[in-house]
């Protein structure tokens, strides 16, 4: 019967999928629309500005927490979020573009052939700062690459070559700077 037939080709597709491999690394993203994984963090300003954001704003406070911290650590719920939101390959291609973006910084250049907004130089440059200073261009112990293994894992900050512009608020990069010429007087 059209029932039966019905019934077998479902059987049929959910064993097939049973048999493909569940990995979160080739998932869709809600963030990413599909075909995203392909794009060019390293001069798309925008997209670099989005996944930069997304990361920072969930690990800064860990240190804004802890004044004085020099490492942080995720817990189960940080690595689901960041799992959900970026594939691995997606999360491989930003870890390129911050060193990229690092390597202009201390070149002096600038981002001139962007796809984004016109003359926001110095907000890319802060985003850039903010995750190194949370170790995001580190090609070991970045949390970004080890996000399978991280839970409860102790990830130290880059406290060299950061200034205030790290920090986002002025007044509080020069506390936690002070905070850290204190602690190595």
């Amino acid at each position: 019967t059209m029932f039966d037939r019905h019934h077998q080709q479902q059987q049929q597709q959910q064993q097939q999928q049973q048999k493909q491999p569940q990995t979160s690394q080739h998932a869709s993203s809600p963030l990413l629309p599909a075909g995203t994984e392909d794009l060019d963090l390293k001069t798309n300003d925008n997209a670099y500005h989005v996944i930069g954001a997304l990361l920072t704003d969930r690990l800064l406070p860990k240190l804004d927490a802890h004044p004085g911290c020099t490492h942080y650590s995720l817990d189960q719920d940080d690595v689901d979020f960041f799992n959900g939101m970026l594939p691995y390959s997606v999360r491989r291609r930003f870890v390129d573009a911050v060193r990229y973006r690092l390597q202009l910084i201390k070149s002096g250049g600038r981002m001139g052939s962007v796809v984004g907004k016109a003359g926001d130089d110095a907000g890319w440059r802060r985003l850039t700062m903010q995750c190194q200073l949370l170790g995001l261009e580190r090609m070991h112990q970045n949390v970004l690459l080890d996000l399978a293994q991280s839970v409860g894992k102790s990830y130290p900050i880059n406290l060299k070559d950061q200034g205030p512009l790290a920090f986002g608020a002025a007044a509080n990069g020069t506390q936690r700077q002070q905070q850290q010429q204190q602690q190595q007087s």
